[in-house]
């Protein structure tokens, strides 16, 4: 059974950190030239792309549709929809997940009668009548339990399952959201006929029991787990405007106001064929692919391009602070506003990172946590939390004992203004680039077929370039130490700085 947790990846952050990292940076020798030669392509009439990747090695393939939406996408009021969709995904059709869907759909029916005044309510904020939030909870319990005996629950899994079906599962980051699983070679059609299905037919089937679980999600991801906590106050604080702002598993307010009708809006608005990229990576043959894709996705009607909100962050005037209290070990958080990927000086500060914390002999590791022992941990990574829009250069430190973050804080100003004044020697240049182009020899699943097809995918949603980890990689050659150093002056300024402290609470209450 697929395993359920948020955003389908224990550690999200770091599973996103290491996509970037290798989309950005990442070259082997299994791809010199790029994927260009490798991959094939072709699109529907209804403007939905495949990339087939021909792999006959082993009898297995991965599937995968990722799909160009995520939090970012994300309207005020409905922060989490995203997520909450994918959950959605998996509950079925009027056919797979239901024993009598016309017996089914009177209690669904009735259930949505109930939970949008039960939305309405909510909404009233401190207005709202307590007792009358209880009563429709009440009334939606006692309709879930009816509803219970017409579900036949997680049915697409035990098909794919049944058919050696693997690493099923879907993951929904800021930027997008995707669906993959690996099958045998024979089971290629049975891939096309259960994700068409369940895009084209599905039936938002225990809507509200699974908004439940999502506020659980909610309150273990975010509420009750340090970095969490800090996390969501410090992108508050660092994004005023841009919906970067926002944690993918949304705020606690909307996702109990959650509607039928909104999630159908977003489903969509950007569930539709021109907004869905999808790579089949293994034992597969790029002619049935073509056959079995018009088959059971050329039906699907072309949809009106999604609506991209336009929100140009304010430039920032002044150093941002949050210090927030929990029951755990000091962390630090320093974030720097920096441009987008299509803006050279992005790739400048992605090679910055490397410099600064990729491995242990990087400067920040050897110095603050091997030498100086200030730190348990310190990090840096560029494009955080996504990479479709401009985003944050942030460092991630926690001190060690008996050390304090503004110890740790000031340590690293020194590193930053280092890299200001100094220039980068070619022999650590040449050190870092040579870590990027062994990193996929390195990391878990570089051959794996679900990898290849995620950096696939990730290259066409970000810069509609199969290659562009292969051109960017390049770049990084290119850069010289006086672009290094006009980066670190232009962006490492206290006016364009977010800190975020996490201390731990006082014994007796918060001080």
């Amino acid at each position: 059974m697929r395993k359920k947790t948020f955003p389908n990846f224990r550690n999200y952050f770091a599973f996103l950190t290491l996509c970037l990292f290798l989309l950005s940076f990442a070259l082997t020798f299994a791809y010199a030239q790029g994927f260009s030669d490798k991959v094939k392509e072709f699109t529907l009439s209804n403007g939905m792309r495949f990339f087939v990747y021909e792999r006959s090695q082993i009898p297995t393939f991965a599937g995968m549709i990722m799909v160009k939406v995520g939090s970012v996408d994300e309207r005020k009021g409905e922060t989490g929809l995203a997520h909450f969709f994918e959950h959605m995904a998996f509950k079925g059709t009027p056919i797979i997940g239901t024993r009598d869907y016309a017996e089914e759909k009177l209690i669904l029916n009735e259930m949505d009668r109930i939970g949008d005044e039960l939305a309405a309510e909510y909404m009233k904020g401190r207005e709202a009548d307590e007792a009358k939030i209880k009563a429709f909870k009440d009334k939606l319990k006692q309709l879930q339990e009816e509803h219970r005996k017409y579900v036949v629950k997680d049915e697409i899994d035990r098909i794919y399952s049944e058919n050696g079906g693997e690493f099923l599962n879907a993951s929904t980051g800021p930027d997008s959201t995707q669906y993959f699983v690996m099958l045998p070679s024979n089971r290629l059609e049975l891939w096309f006929l259960i994700e068409s299905e369940r895009f084209k037919n599905l039936v938002f089937r225990e809507f509200y029991s699974e908004r439940d679980v999502v506020a659980e999600e909610r309150r273990m991801s975010r509420d009750n787990t340090p970095d969490g906590f800090l996390r969501e106050e410090f992108n508050n604080m660092a994004f005023v405007l841009h919906p970067y702002r926002h944690t993918v598993v949304g705020y606690m307010e909307d996702i109990q106001s959650y509607t039928k009708d909104k999630a159908l809006i977003f489903y969509k608005t950007f569930y539709i064929p021109n907004n869905m990229v999808t790579a089949l990576v293994g034992n597969v043959k790029l002619e049935e692919v073509k056959g079995l894709a018009e088959k059971y996705f050329g039906d699907i009607p072309e949809g009106k391009e999604p609506p991209r909100q336009v929100f140009i962050e304010p430039q920032q005037r002044g150093e941002r602070r949050v210090t927030v209290r929990f029951d755990a070990e000091p962390i630090l958080m320093i974030g720097y506003h920096m441009p987008a990927p299509s803006d050279k000086d992005n790739l400048t500060l992605g090679l910055i990172s490397m410099i600064l914390s990729r491995g242990s002999s990087s400067r920040l590791y050897r110095d603050l946590v091997t030498n100086r022992r200030i730190a348990i941990s310190v990090s840096a990574a560029a494009n955080v939390p996504g990479s479709r829009y401009a985003s944050l250069f942030q460092i991630y430190g926690r001190p060690q004992y008996p050390h304090t973050p503004e110890e740790l804080e000031t340590a690293i100003y020194e590193h930053l203004d280092r890299m200001k004044e100094e220039s980068v020697k070619p022999e650590e240049l040449e050190k870092v680039i040579n870590m990027a182009e062994a990193a996929l020899y390195r990391s878990i699943g570089f051959a794996d077929n679900v990898f290849l097809a995620m950096r696939l995918l990730r290259n066409v949603i970000l810069f509609d370039d199969v290659d562009a980890d292969f051109k960017r990689v390049e770049a990084l050659k290119k850069i010289t130490p006086e672009e290094i150093m006009a980066a670190a002056k232009k962006y490492f300024t206290e006016s364009n700085r977010t800190v975020g402290i996490l201390l731990r609470k006082e014994k007796g209450g918060e001080k």
